[in-house]
C-alpha cells in the first residue's frame, strides 16, 4: 500500500510540474519581476485557468463541464507558451542562477509539502466526519455534472448555493491528476499545503530588501512554517498556566473564546475539512503578491489580475472579498495621506479592479441566493486575556515589524498588513453577520476574519525575522538580539501545536490505511458502499431517495459518494443554503410519505415531482421511517441488495 501510494503521490508531483512547465513562458514574461519570476504561481494560474474558463461558459451556457474541454484550454495554453518562446528566442524558458536557486527552494517546498501532507492524510484518510461529507460531496457533483451550475446532491432538482467554485477548482485538479475522487480529496488537501507553503516564501522575500540572500531565505522558510504548520499563541499560553503541555488539546486553540471560533491553516489540515476557507488559500496567498506587485510597479495588468482573484474569491469563499477589500482600504488610505495627489489614481485602479471582480464573479452571482441576512452589533464581547492568549504572539509581531519596517513600498505594505490584522481581530468584538445560529453568532464573522488575520501575521514574522538577520541593516546589536529572542519564542512557541495536534488525530501514526477516503465505507456501511457502487454503474440521470438525515451524522452517505441527489439530504446545512427551513421541512415531509405513507398515488406524484429512478432501503431508512415495503415494491423492481440493504429502481 505504501508503494502504491508513493507512486500516485510522485505522479501527481510530476503531472503538476509538467503543467508548471506548460505555463512557464507566460508566466514568466507576465510576473517577471518577482524573485522567482513567477514560479511559484504556476501551478495553480494554470489550473484556475481552467476551471475558471469552463465554469464560466457553462454558466453562461456556451459549454459543458467535461475532460475535453479541460485538455483545449490545456493545448491552448501550451501553444501560447511556444509562441513565446518562438518569438522571444530559447531564453525565454531560462532564468538566472540566482533565481534558479529561488525556484529550487520553492520547488522543494511544494514537493515536502505535498508528500508530507498526503502521506499524513494516508493515515487517516476517511470522509467521514464533521463536514466532509459536503465538502466530497460538491467535489462529486462538479465530477459528474455534463453542466453548471451542479446539482444539489442534497436537494434533488436544485443546484448547489453555496460559495463552491473552490470545490470546482479541486475536481479539476482530480481530472488533471487522473485519480479516483475519494483519493483526489486527500490530494487536493496536499496540493493546496504545498503550493502554500512555496507562496509564502515567495511572498516574505517579496517584503525583504536582498531576496537571495541567506536571511531572506531563513525568513522565508520559517515564515511559511508561521502560516501553514504553526498555531496562534493559545499552546503558549497553556504551557506558561500548566508548566507543561501533558493534558493539552489541540481543538481548544480554536473554540477557547466561548460560543465563537478562531482556526488557523493548521488546525485546517489537521482536520482536513475541504472548506471555501482551505481552497481559498492560494487565491488569497497570490492577490497579495499581485498587491505588492501593483504597489511596486503600477500595472494595469496587476489591477486585472487583482480584481479577476476577488471573483474568484467571491465564488470560493466570499468572506474573503471584504477580508481583502478592507486590506485594499487600508492601503489606499496609507497612499492618499503619504501623497494626496495618488487619490485620481487610486480611484481609477480601483474601476478597473471593481470592473473585473464584477465580470468574473457576476455569472455565478446571478444564479446564487445570499446565505447570509444583514449585520448586528455584538452584545457579548470576548474577554480581553483571552484575546492576549489566542493573539499576543501576534500582536507582539505586529509591534516588531513596525518598529523595522523599512522605506517606500516596502513600509506600506508592513503597515498595511499590520494595520488589518488588528481590525480583522478587532472587527468580531463589534459586529457580525447574521446567519441561522443565535447562540453562536458571532462564531462564522470571527472565523473567517480572524483565519486571515493569522496568515498576515505569519507574513510578517518570516519578513520581520528576515530583516532582523540582514547585517546591513542599521539595528543597535542589543536590540536586534533582543528581538531575534523574542521571535525565536513566539514561533517555538506556537509550533507546539502542531507537534500535539498532528499525532493526536492522526492517531501517533501507527496505522497506515492508503490515501482512499472512501474504503472505510466498506466495513462501516457494507450495505451502503454496495449501493453507491452500484449507482456509480448505472447511473441514469434520476434522482435517489434516501432517509433523511442530520449534519455531522453518517446518514445520506450514498447520495453523497454516488453522485446520485436525494430529495433532501442534512437537514441544518440546507436550512443554511436556502436561508429557511419551510423548503427542507415540505421535503422532510414528503420523504416521510414516500416511505410510510400508505397512498400510491401520492407517493408517485412526489417521485414524479423530483424526477426519482432509485429508492433506497436499509437500515437509516428503518431507524427513521416505519417503511411500508409493500407499497414501495410495488413502485419498481428491486434491482440490488445486500443484507437486507436494497435498491428500488422506479418503473
Amino acid at each position: 500500500m505504501w508503494s502504491a501510494d508513493l507512486l500516485i503521490i510522485f505522479k501527481t508531483y510530476l503531472v503538476s510540474l509538467g503543467l508548471q512547465f506548460l505555463i512557464w513562458p507566460i508566466i514568466k514574461k507576465v510576473f517577471s519581476k518577482l524573485p522567482d519570476e513567477g514560479w511559484a504561481l504556476g501551478r495553480v494560474m494554470i489550473t484556475l485557468i481552467c476551471a475558471l474558463v469552463i465554469w464560466q461558459l457553462s454558466y453562461l451556457g456556451f459549454t459543458e463541464n467535461n475532460n475535453g474541454k479541460i485538455y483545449a484550454i490545456l493545448t491552448l495554453v501550451g501553444l501560447s507558451s511556444l509562441w513565446i518562446v518562438y518569438t522571444n528566442g530559447i531564453k525565454s524558458f531560462f532564468v538566472s542562477k540566482a533565481t534558479a536557486k529561488i525556484i529550487a527552494i520553492e520547488e522543494y517546498l511544494f514537493l515536502v509539502g505535498l508528500g508530507v501532507m498526503a502521506i499524513f492524510r494516508a493515515h487517516a484518510p476517511n470522509l467521514d466526519s464533521l463536514e466532509k461529507f459536503m465538502d466530497f460531496g460538491f467535489l462529486k457533483q462538479y465530477l459528474v455534472s455534463p453542466t453548471l451550475p451542479a446539482m444539489d446532491m442534497w436537494q434533488a432538482g436544485q443546484t448547489i448555493n453555496y460559495y463552491s467554485f473552490g470545490h470546482f477548482f479541486a475536481s479539476v485538479l482530480v481530472r488533471i491528476w487522473g485519480v479516483t475522487p475519494a483519493v483526489g480529496y486527500n490530494l487536493v488537501l496536499a496540493f493546496i499545503f504545498g503550493t502554500g507553503m512555496s507562496l509564502v516564501f515567495l511572498i516574505c522575500l517579496m517584503l525583504l530588501a536582498k531576496k537571495n540572500s541567506r536571511a531572506a531565505t531563513f525568513g522565508g522558510l520559517v515564515g511559511a512554517l508561521a502560516v501553514m504548520v504553526a498555531g496562534n499563541s493559545h499552546s503558549i499560553w497553556y504551557l506558561l498556566k500548566n508548566g507543561n503541555l501533558t493534558n493539552y488539546w489541540y481543538a481548544e486553540a480554536t473554540r477557547f473564546i466561548h460560543n465563537t471560533i478562531h482556526e488557523f491553516p493548521s488546525y485546517s489540515f489537521v482536520v482536513s475539512d475541504l472548506h471555501g476557507h482551505v481552497l481559498d488559500l492560494p487565491i488569497i496567498l497570490i492577490f497579495l503578491l499581485m498587491m505588492i506587485l501593483w504597489l511596486e510597479n503600477r500595472k494595469r495588468i496587476f489591477e486585472v489580475l487583482m480584481g479577476i482573484l476577488f471573483g474568484v474569491m467571491m465564488m470560493t469563499n466570499t468572506w474573503d472579498v471584504a477580508v481583502y477589500g478592507l486590506v485594499l482600504l487600508v492601503l489606499g488610505v496609507q497612499m492618499i495621506i503619504n501623497n494626496p495627489r495618488e487619490i485620481k489614481k487610486i480611484l481609477l485602479s480601483s474601476a478597473v479592479i471593481f470592473i473585473s471582480f464584477s465580470a468574473t464573479a457576476l455569472p455565478w452571482w446571478l444564479s446564487f441566493q445570499s446565505i447570509t441576512s444583514g449585520v448586528g452589533m455584538v452584545s457579548e464581547g470576548s474577554p480581553f486575556w483571552q484575546l492576549l492568549a489566542l493573539w499576543g504572539g501576534g500582536m507582539i509581531i505586529n509591534i516588531l515589524a513596525l518598529a523595522i519596517e523599512g522605506k517606500g513600498e516596502k513600509k506600506i505594505i508592513i503597515r498595511t498588513l499590520v494595520f488589518s490584522a488588528i481590525l480583522l481581530i478587532a472587527i468580531p468584538e463589534f459586529i457580525y453577520a447574521k446567519d441561522i445560529y443565535p447562540n453562536h453568532p458571532r462564531a462564522n464573522t470571527m472565523f473567517k476574519l480572524t483565519y486571515q488575520a493569522f496568515i498576515l501575521m505569519g507574513i510578517l514574522l518570516g519578513a520581520t525575522l528576515g530583516k532582523l538577520l540582514e547585517k546591513e541593516r542599521v539595528i543597535k546589536l542589543w536590540w536586534r538580539v533582543l528581538a531575534l529572542v523574542i521571535i525565536s519564542l513566539i514561533f517555538t512557541g506556537t509550533m507546539l501545536f502542531p507537534i500535539k495536534a498532528f499525532p493526536t488525530y492522526y492517531g501517533g501514526f501507527s496505522d497506515y490505511y492508503g490515501l482512499d477516503g472512501e474504503k472505510w465505507m466498506q466495513t462501516t456501511m457494507p450495505e451502503n458502499y454496495g449501493a453507491v457502487v452500484y449507482l456509480e454503474k448505472n447511473r441514469n440521470g434520476k434522482n435517489l431517495v434516501e432517509a433523511v438525515g442530520d449534519s455531522y451524522t453518517l446518514y445520506n452517505a450514498v447520495s453523497v459518494f454516488s453522485g446520485v441527489p436525494t430529495i433532501e439530504g442534512w437537514r441544518v446545512h440546507e436550512w443554511l443554503w436556502r436561508g429557511g427551513y419551510d423548503v427542507v421541512a415540505e421535503r422532510e415531509k414528503e420523504v416521510t410519505e414516500i416511505y410510510q405513507g400508505k397512498s400510491v398515488a401520492e407517493t408517485i406524484r412526489i417521485l414524479n415531482k423530483y424526477n426519482i429512478g432509485w429508492i433506497l432501503v436499509g437500515q437509516n431508512e428503518r431507524i427513521s421511517y416505519k417503511v411500508n415495503e409493500e407499497k414501495l415494491w410495488g413502485l419498481g423492481e428491486i434491482v440490488w441488495n445486500l443484507g437486507e440493504t436494497y435498491l428500488i429502481k422506479v418503473y
